[in-house]
């Protein structure tokens, strides 16, 4: 087995395992709502109008909530939870919610009355008739900003107290009820079934919602908000929070940006990213999100109570997890993705065409997992350090090179560009986060971790050569064949390039597990 710089920690590796198994659920269920959605919409104008629709209030969704919430609210919670007085960490979350329902309350409100503005932001490439219908969306899905905060909320706090089950499984519900709209109304309703898949995600929210609040009552006593919004913790939650807020808003914007760019191309393009976004998403949230999930109360913790070198171990031994599952993954998307986009999305309306369309965005966007998943992980022990300006400054410039590059690369390229540009964007930023850490802490990897990283890219090689002959006789058959045989043809080679890649990394020496630093 192969030591590195990195102490094993059970209680971490059980909860990895309990995060991405939640997420892994979520994302399967996540899946299957969006076969249903290819179903019924394919690479429809509609469904490209709702695709833009939805980037506002999930805009403001993570800006609020999500990781910004958490990060500024973790670290601070931890500090209250190792006091003397467990009721000043209840009372921490109280006031914080207390607070946190305020603001969402104001800006749901000010985006449903703001939706004519914010259509034409989003999307001044369609047309008015197209342009009128994401108006309408807006104002049907943006009290899914309050739900999903108050969830956020609620992840927090669970999070803090090392539970992690029900804030990553949640999200199932969601697919669950908006899936199951479509399922159930379309056809027997004279809805617009748009429409109905719209309301459908905002009855799947707050299932979302309420599904985590048993846990939450049960961890913190009480569910009810307070006004001490004066109090020290809470200017120290809140002055963590608005630098993330900028610098995730800063980060998001290039998201923003793709669909203003795509709108401007055709009226599937924006339909197009957000399908290969949605497989790309897969392997990033249940490796690179569960792995910085955990790994920020435990960092916070550490920071609090141990010396530097336990925050490095515990960096070096999150990158060494998340790289030896997303680089595999990036082969399997990027070399191999499109009998998994044929398998997962071609029926009703979606098909061949939009197969080849949407393998192709994908393979753009899945070359650079591993920097999607490095800028969250760096950005994490930021946040335990309780740095939050650091991510910003180097966001912003990310998203001037994506800005630069999305506009270039859509011209000379078209949608690919958009999508390659993305992935060089956030290879620039790792670059620079990566450097402004080794500045805080020294090297962020022990020399170990940089080995077996090396030996996983031989490992990836060893595969990719072990799938690229299956792959060429899967594609000339592809067409002959019926679902169950794509399926299990799609099994198959998943399956060998995967086996291969595990044999070659153990047969090098890599290991899962890491323990002791025995050199940095």
């Amino acid at each position: 087995m192969l030591t590195t710089g990195v102490r094993r920690s059970p209680g971490s590796d059980r909860a990895t395992a309990v995060v991405m198994f939640g997420i892994g659920v979520s994302r399967i269920f996540g899946l299957v709502r969006e076969q249903v959605i290819a179903f019924y919409f394919g690479r429809a104008a509609q469904y490209s109008a709702f695709v833009a629709a939805y980037r506002i209030p999930n805009l403001v969704r993570v800006l609020l909530g999500e990781g910004n919430l958490s990060s500024s609210f973790i670290p601070v919670l931890a500090e209250r939870m190792r006091s003397a007085d467990p009721s000043e960490a209840r009372r921490l979350a109280g006031s914080v919610l207390g607070l946190l329902l305020l603001v969402i309350g104001i800006v749901t409100l000010a985006g449903m009355a703001a939706a004519p503005a914010l259509a034409w932001i989003v999307a001044p490439g369609f047309d008015p008739e197209l342009r009128a219908l994401v108006e309408r969306l807006i104002i049907i899905l943006f009290p899914i900003v309050a739900f999903m905060v108050t969830g956020a909320w609620c992840m927090g706090v669970l999070h803090a107290h090392g539970r992690f089950f029900w804030p990553n499984f949640a999200p199932l519900f969601m697919s669950v009820v908006s899936a199951g709209a479509l399922i159930a109304f379309v056809g027997r309703t004279e809805v617009d079934p748009i429409l109905i898949l719209a309301w459908g995600v905002v009855a799947g929210s707050l299932v979302q919602l309420l599904v985590q609040l048993p846990a939450t009552r049960a961890v913190l006593g009480s569910l009810s908000p307070r006004g001490r919004w004066r109090e020290p913790a809470v200017g120290r939650v809140v002055t963590l929070f608005l630098p993330m807020v900028v610098g995730t808003g800063v980060g998001q914007l290039s998201t923003l940006i793709d669909v203003q760019i795509a709108s401007f191309l055709d009226q599937e393009s924006v339909a197009t990213l957000a399908y290969a976004q949605r497989l790309y998403l897969v392997p990033l949230s249940l490796f690179s999100v569960a792995i910085a999930q955990v790994a920020l109360p435990t960092l916070s913790h550490q920071v609090v109570a141990r010396p530097p070198d336990a925050v490095r171990d515990e960096l070096s031994r999150a990158f060494h997890r998340m790289a030896f599952f997303l680089l595999p993954s990036t082969l399997g998307l990027a070399a191999f993705g499109r009998p998994a986009v044929s398998v997962l999305f071609e029926r009703g309306r979606f098909d061949a065409g939009d197969t080849d369309a949407v393998a192709w965005v994908l393979t753009a966007y899945a070359v650079a997992l591993l920097a999607y998943g490095s800028v969250r992980l760096y950005a994490t022990a930021f946040y335990a350090l309780q740095d939050t300006r650091t991510p910003v400054r180097v966001a912003v410039v990310a998203l001037a090179a994506n800005g630069a590059l999305g506009i270039t690369l859509a011209w000379l390229v078209g949608i690919f560009g958009i999508a390659l540009a993305t992935g060089l964007a956030a290879t620039l930023n790792v670059i620079l986060l990566a450097g402004k850490l080794r500045n805080r802490i020294g090297t962020i990897l022990t020399s170990a971790v940089r080995r077996d990283v090396g030996r996983m890219v031989v490992a990836l090689a060893v595969s990719s050569a072990a799938g690229a002959v299956p792959y060429l006789w899967i594609l000339s058959e592809w067409p002959g064949w019926g679902l169950g045989s794509r399926i299990a043809a799609t099994a198959g080679l998943y399956l060998g390039v995967g086996g291969a890649y595990i044999a070659a990394a153990r047969l090098l020496g890599v290991s899962l597990h890491v323990r002791r630093r025995s050199s940095r």
